[in-house]
C-alpha cells in the first residue's frame, strides 16, 4: 500500500480530486469522466494512472471497455472519512456531480428507450431466461403459496409461470409498456387479482425488508450501473428462509450487445455473482450452467438463500 507523502503527491492536484470525487459518485469510463468533468481525453487518461498506483483507483475492463471506481485505499477507514468529508471542497464539485448525475441519465435513458422499443418483441430477440424455459416450469409449482418479486419482469415469462401457483407476484420494471403487457398477459390467464405492478428503474430500487419468500433476477443485471447494489437490495426484502435466484449471461466479449441489447455488462462470472450475495448474507446454494438462445452465449443460474 502506498505510503501517507505519496498519497498526498497524487492528490496534490485540482484534475485529480476531481476525478477521485465523480469516481466516489459512480463508476465511470474514460469517455463518461472527459464528459463529466469537460476535461480533454488526454488529461483524464494522463491522471488515472497514479491515482491507480497508489490504490485510490480500481479498474476493470469490460470487452473494449475500461471502467474506474473506488481503489482498495478506501478499504482504510481513516482515506475514506478523509476524502467523504472534504472531497466536495474542490472546485467544480456542484457542477461536476451534476453532470456525472447527467451522464448516467444518459445510460439509464439508453435502457429504457430500448425497452419501451422491444416491448412485445422481446421474445423474438432472447427468450427470457435464454432457453431454460422447462426448468423454470418445473420450478414454479414449488412457489405455491408464496410472495415472490420479479426485478426486470420484461415480458413476464416467469412472474407469469409463477403466478400460477404463488400467492402474489410483484412486478418490478422500467418501461411501463412492459409491464402493460404483462398485466395484459395476466388477464387473460385470470391471475391478474395475484400481480402488483411497479415501474422502476432498478438502478433506484428501493424494497421493503423481509417482504418476499422469493425473488428473481432473470436477465436484468447485465443492464444496471451497480449490479452489486441490486442484489443487496434483493437480500434485504428477503424473509427468513427466501430465496434469491439471479439468471443472467455468462461472461462473454461480444461487444454488439452494447448497442444492439443496451447492455451496461459483458456478463458476469459465477464467482463474482456468488461473492455479492455472500456479502449480502445470503448462503449459495448451486450455480449451474444453462443453455442460452443465442449462440456464444450462456446464461448462469445462482440460487442462494437467506437462512434464519
Amino acid at each position: 500500500m502506498a505510503i501517507l507523502l505519496e498519497i498526498l503527491k497524487v492528490l496534490a492536484d485540482e484534475a485529480r480530486l476531481r476525478i477521485v470525487r465523480a469516481l466516489l459518485q459512480a463508476e465511470l469510463s474514460v469517455a463518461e469522466l472527459v464528459q463529466a468533468l469537460n476535461l480533454p481525453q488526454s488529461t483524464v487518461s494522463r491522471h488515472l494512472k497514479p491515482l491507480k498506483q497508489v490504490g485510490l483507483l480500481s479498474s476493470r475492463r469490460d470487452g473494449t471497455s475500461v471502467y474506474y471506481g473506488r481503489g482498495p485505499l478506501f478499504q482504510e477507514q481513516d482515506v475514506q472519512a478523509l476524502l467523504d468529508n472534504r472531497i466536495n471542497e474542490v472546485s467544480f464539485a456542484n457542477e461536476d456531480s451534476m453532470r456525472v448525475e447527467h451522464v448516467l441519465e444518459i445510460r439509464r435513458r439508453k435502457n429504457a428507450d430500448f425497452f419501451d422499443e422491444l416491448a412485445g418483441k422481446y421474445q423474438s430477440l432472447a427468450a427470457p431466461g435464454g432457453g431454460w424455459d422447462a426448468l423454470a416450469a418445473g420450478m414454479a409449482a414449488g412457489f405455491s403459496g408464496k410472495q415472490v418479486a420479479d426485478l426486470g419482469c420484461g415480458e413476464g415469462e416467469l412472474s407469469i409461470m409463477v403466478g400460477r401457483f404463488a400467492e402474489h407476484v410483484t412486478c418490478i420494471d422500467q418501461s411501463q409498456k412492459m409491464l402493460d403487457f404483462v398485466k395484459e398477459r395476466a388477464q387473460s390467464m385470470k391471475i391478474d387479482h395475484r400481480f402488483n405492478f411497479t415501474q422502476r428503474d432498478l438502478n433506484d430500487l428501493t424494497l421493503s425488508e423481509q417482504s418476499y419468500d422469493a425473488v428473481f433476477i432473470s436477465q436484468s443485471l447485465h443492464h444496471v450501473d451497480d449490479p452489486e447494489a441490486v442484489v443487496k437490495q434483493a437480500a434485504f426484502s428477503l424473509r427468513k428462509g427466501g430465496v434469491l435466484i439471479i439468471l443472467d449471461l455468462l461472461r462473454h466479449e461480444h461487444e454488439w450487445t452494447r448497442e444492439q441489447w443496451a447492455d451496461q455488462w459483458l456478463g458476469f462470472e459465477p464467482s463474482m455473482i456468488s461473492t455479492w450475495m455472500n456479502e449480502a448474507g445470503l448462503t449459495v446454494l448451486s450455480t449451474e450452467g444453462l443453455s442460452g438462445s443465442v449462440a456464444d452465449l450462456s446464461v448462469i443460474m445462482v440460487v442462494a438463500k437467506k437462512e434464519g
